[in-house]
């Protein structure tokens, strides 16, 4: 196993294989880089395809501390540097598209070539307009139900998430299977990192890092979509190079990388050879 140690002292797992152009995948929330592999073996051929888990999640460590999405961008920042990268390409979802807006927030775009983000608003909340999450609709109130949840099962309080406003289908399986995938949301779910990231993703707002991309942006949005066309168009109007929209993937949620792999993977290689 191949590990960074940033300069707090974390332990990064990660996985770089491959030839070619460089490619760095930033995961979400309560996920890893064992997860989508379908997604990520249709690069693997093609281009150096490097992987990590992101604090708190994975193979990596588990701190207590500076568990937030500043820290985020300095590690992404730290693993381009000690693998001495230039003109990479960042592809993130979810949580892993703010990891890549946090970067560029510090450290600018003079070692990226491209941005893909996947599902991803820069601005979670709804206090100010109507990007946020659960396409506009999701209140601070709402947040902090989720967070109480959080604390209390964090299981259930993954699922409930996930079911109420990332994949909807979910509320349609009966009781007894739902309670069985909030089970094993639970084993997989460390509850301080999620409650903490949650926390940070809520309260920092990355629409200033929008302005300071500097490189082709490509914007990954499924059929039924976390963020509204109102986050989107304030990326379009504010990146200061080329905006691509694909949103061509009919019955994907959310969870697009699993649910069609082959069609984002070729949405995004198109991307690539668009602007070489």
């Amino acid at each position: 196993m191949s590990y960074i140690t940033v300069d707090d002292g974390v332990k990064l797992y990660y996985d770089d294989s491959g030839d070619g152009e460089a490619l760095i995948f930033c995961h979400g929330l309560n996920s890893s880089h064992t997860i989508n592999e379908s997604f990520y073996k249709e690069f693997r051929f093609d281009f150096r395809v490097i992987l990590y888990d992101q604090r708190g999640h994975g193979y990596s460590d588990k701190p207590t501390v500076h568990m937030n999405v500043e820290r985020l961008g300095k590690d992404l920042h730290e693993i381009i540097s000690k693998l001495n990268l230039d003109d990479v390409t960042l592809i993130g979802h979810s949580m892993g598209a703010v990891t890549i807006y946090s970067y560029v927030n510090q450290f600018g775009c003079d070692r990226i070539k491209r941005i893909v983000a996947s599902d991803m608003s820069p601005y979670m909340r709804n206090n100010d307009w109507k990007g946020g999450i659960a396409m506009g609709e999701w209140s601070d109130e709402d947040f902090m139900r989720d967070f109480d949840r959080i604390f209390d099962d964090v299981g259930h309080a993954a699922f409930y998430i996930t079911k109420n406003i990332m994949d909807k289908s979910l509320l349609d399986i009966p009781l007894e299977k739902q309670n069985e995938l909030a089970e094993a949301y639970g084993k997989a779910t460390d509850p301080f990192v999620m409650a903490s990231l949650w926390f940070s993703l809520f309260r920092c707002d990355q629409r200033p890092a929008i302005e300071k991309i500097t490189v082709p942006f490509l914007y990954i949005m499924p059929d039924e979509p976390l963020y509204s066309m109102e986050a989107v168009d304030y990326i379009r109007n504010n990146v200061k190079n080329s905006f691509v929209l694909e949103n061509d993937f009919e019955g994907t949620t959310h969870a697009i990388w699993r649910q069609k792999p082959g069609q984002v993977a070729n949405s995004i290689k198109h991307f690539m050879k668009t602007f070489p």
